[in-house]
């Protein structure tokens, strides 16, 4: 307290024009008041009354990073509170110290919910301030660096907007002992010099409320525990609005991932017979998104929804890989041998006679393939030769058996007509032609209803 007493006597001397003496005796008193067994710091104010109103304001002039993978941010304040002590009335200035004169005062114990780590800054000794009032209004100050929780919704990462709390609740006092409040004019103060690297700061929310806890653990004495902890605690809550800056994804995520679906096109351009070269850039181009998908999912948590960025690898995963298969199909085609016929030269009628060719039926002179060698006509053919004297059989060539041809009065199959015959190679070419244009049409449609999903 000697600095405490030199502190007044200056102010009280200076300020008041009186006499050291004076000034020492009112020091003395007041020095002898907070220190006298009349006032107990352990006994809240008006501990026979009603509740103790605490009033609170917060100033924010630091936000730090938003580490979204332990769903946690980090933050500096100013935190103040106030309140009314009846036990400190005197007459004379107002009365200021630090942790010395906190540590002779009664403070309400007042704890952060979703606090992961906290502490009160300062170099050298702690930032406290504490001043009494000549009316015993107290008024405690204390700048701290606070690690806070912030369960985030990465449903539309990475344009998505998150809500992070800083909730303040008491801990040793309920509702009929104690009351949280925010101050009326300005609760919350933000420096307007306050940037973030990845997040913007578009608004704030207060609000006032209370949590209940029921205090039933099992294998407790149940009076104990709703003696002390059960009932309802006062909290205060402020919500950080936060809206993610997108910039650094679209330049680094979404552009190269359309650079390589677009590459990945280049094939329908090669011809279908380039094994190698057709091969190597769909594969290169799947492996390389892979890995840039990779490295922008490593920085979130693991959750059970799927993301945003999710879908997006979904969808430019099945435009590479329908590259590849083709190519595949395309070329399947290409080693084909034989020519297929088609009604007409369209999408439909190619596609179902390529998937479905109608083989061509092979003539033979004089031979109708309804007809067979019976065992009676085998038996009566003179190819077959039976000694009495031998088990053996031989048999002569089956070329040998003549077989009937058809009535010379037969008219022949007619011709088809109205149909095309187009070569394997004509086919290939054909599709690839079609896919030039039918993979950028369709990749373009998935990014209007992408886009227009994700931003509405």
């Amino acid at each position: 307290m000697a600095r405490l007493n030199i502190f007044w006597l200056i102010t009280c001397a200076i300020f008041f024009g009186r006499s050291v003496v004076q000034c020492i005796g009112e020091s003395t008193a007041l020095a002898e008041k907070l220190t006298d067994s009349v006032y107990d710091k352990w006994k809240r104010p008006n501990s026979s009354g009603g509740p103790v109103d605490v009033h609170t304001r917060i100033f924010v002039y630091f936000i730090g990073s938003i580490e979204a993978q332990n769903l946690q941010f980090t933050a500096q304040i100013l935190i103040k509170y106030r309140w009314r002590d009846e036990r400190l009335r005197h007459d004379g200035p107002v009365l200021e110290g630090e942790e010395s004169l906190r540590q002779q005062l009664w403070t309400p114990h007042l704890y952060l919910v979703n606090e992961h780590e906290s502490r009160i800054m300062g170099s050298g000794k702690e930032d406290v301030l504490v001043s009494v009032t000549p009316d015993g209004t107290v008024l405690y100050s204390s700048r701290l660096k606070v690690s806070l929780l912030c369960l985030m919704d990465l449903t539309k990462f990475p344009f998505d907007n998150q809500y992070c709390p800083l909730e303040l609740e008491s801990w040793s006092y309920n509702t009929s002992q104690l009351n949280l409040h925010w101050e009326k004019d300005t609760p919350i103060l933000v420096d307007s010099k306050v940037q973030m690297t990845e997040y913007a700061l578009v608004g704030l929310s207060t609000n006032e409320s209370s949590n209940v806890y029921s205090g039933l653990t099992p294998h407790v004495d149940t009076d104990i525990i709703n003696s002390k902890f059960s009932g309802n605690y006062s909290c205060l809550t402020v919500k950080f609005h936060l809206q993610r800056q997108v910039g650094h994804y679209i330049m680094d995520y979404y552009v190269p991932s359309i650079l390589l679906v677009v590459v990945s096109w280049v094939s329908f351009w090669l011809d279908p017979n380039a094994v190698p070269g057709r091969t190597t850039l769909g594969t290169s181009t799947m492996l390389t998104f892979i890995t840039l998908s990779r490295n922008i999912g490593s920085s979130l948590p693991k959750v059970s929804y799927v993301k945003a960025t999710e879908y997006w690898f979904i969808m430019c995963t099945g435009f590479i890989f329908g590259s590849l298969v083709e190519f595949a199909f395309v070329n399947t085609i290409w080693r084909r041998r034989k020519n297929v016929e088609i009604k007409k030269k369209n999408t439909r009628h190619i596609l179902k006679s390529t998937l479905t060719p109608q083989l061509r039926r092979r003539e033979l002179p004089g031979f109708d393939r309804s007809q067979s060698c019976s065992s009676l006509n085998v038996d009566n053919a003179r190819g077959v030769q039976k000694s009495s004297s031998q088990t053996t059989l031989s048999v002569e060539s089956i070329c040998q058996i003549p077989f009937p041809t058809k009535p010379a009065t037969e008219a022949p199959e007619p011709e088809k007509k109205g149909w095309l015959t187009m070569t394997p190679q004509e086919i290939a070419n054909w599709i690839d032609k079609r896919s030039r244009l039918g993979f950028p049409i369709l990749f373009i449609i998935c990014n209007i209803f992408y886009w227009t999903v994700l931003l509405l």
